[in-house]
């Protein structure tokens, strides 16, 4: 809970002024006022604006907007309200480096608005957007030359983007949160353009038996990526899925891979041993999570005699390491199933 000097009681102002003497509390005031006025013109003071759902005024006033260096909004505010406000205040607004907005309109004419404002935004370095995406976002964000950090958070989109856009852009750290199915088109379009990037995260879930072809040919052109962080539920994954991942393993400093799915092929963890791995290790700082069951045949001990072996490959690449990689395996069993979690990391 905040509490203002305003917020006191009459009654404790009058006590404390009892023991003042009239001039010392007129004179300490009227220099108080004048230091705090003093303070809110300096150009050194720079403003944080969130806007709420209450907020109605779209005039401002200009001495706070040419010092506003971030400029929020909440999930509640009127759609129609923030789009007046940029409409008139953008090219003011020449000190904004980090802008948050949730664009929930689909409607062309807005977005197409939104997009303008955000390119009169000449000091922009950060920007977080929950949105569907389409054509004009997609073009208006890669177009952003001041801009190095973005974060998406993306509704299910079924619009088709050109990816024949001769830009390339300057972001260096690029998170996509997918909140329906992981959109793999949607991810190659941003690698094709990003060729600055150094930091590439994305969440998202797949259909259950959905092939996830996350890694591509665009993922090796990245020569300056250096962290790559994916968390993934559900999905398909191939022996070769991660057939690119050697690519820049040599450049790669900070592997982050967490996977969660019910049920698991019968061969993901000879997989994941003799196809990923080789390559996974290769990499100086790695985080590696996964989660899912297996089916399990309680008369052939085939399967549990082959995940006893995989472990204990893990374990003795863990006693080599002198302390760097660390595993931790668990399983249970719920008959016809074994529920197995793999933890690895290396620093």
């Amino acid at each position: 809970m905040k509490t203002c000097a305003e917020q006191f009681p009459v009654e404790i102002w009058l006590m404390i002024y009892r023991y003042l003497e009239a001039h010392d509390i007129f004179y300490a005031f009227h220099h108080l006022n004048y230091y705090f006025e003093q303070i809110l013109a300096s150009n050194y003071l720079s403003f944080y604006i969130r806007f709420k759902e209450i907020d109605t005024n779209p005039y401002w006033s200009d001495s706070v907007l040419n010092r506003t260096i971030c400029l929020r909004t909440s999930t509640q505010l009127r759609s129609s309200y923030f789009l007046q406000f940029l409409h008139l205040n953008a090219k003011k607004l020449i000190r904004l480096q980090s802008l948050s907005i949730n664009i929930n309109s689909r409607n062309v004419s807005y977005t197409l608005s939104i997009c303008k404002a955000v390119n009169e935004l000449s000091a922009l370095r950060h920007l977080s957007l929950v949105c569907t995406l389409n054509e004009n976002l997609f073009k208006s964000i890669i177009s952003i030359q001041t801009l190095q950090i973005c974060q998406l958070v993306l509704r299910e989109s079924t619009d088709i983007i050109n990816n024949q856009l001769h830009v390339n852009s300057n972001i260096k750290q690029l998170t996509i949160i997918f909140l329906s199915n992981v959109n793999d088109t949607i991810i190659n379009l941003f690698l094709i353009h990003l060729s600055e990037l150094k930091r590439f995260e994305v969440s998202g879930s797949y259909f259950s038996f959905q092939q996830a072809s996350i890694f591509t040919t665009h993922l090796c052109t990245l020569s300056k990526l250096r962290i790559l962080k994916l968390k993934l539920t559900n999905g398909h994954l191939t022996s070769d899925c991660f057939k690119y991942l050697h690519l820049i393993a040599p450049v790669l400093k900070h592997f982050y891979f967490h996977y969660n799915k019910h049920i698991l092929s019968e061969t993901f963890i000879d997989d994941f041993m003799f196809y990923w791995w080789p390559i996974i290790e290769q990499i100086s700082y790695i985080n590696i999570y996964i989660k899912g069951h297996l089916y399990i045949d309680i008369n052939d001990n085939n399967t549990q005699m082959n995940l006893q072996k995989n472990q204990q490959i893990l374990l003795n690449k863990m006693k080599k390491s002198n302390g760097s990689m660390k595993v931790e395996w668990t399983e249970q069993n719920f008959i016809p199933l074994k529920s197995i979690e793999i933890n690895i990391t290396k620093s």
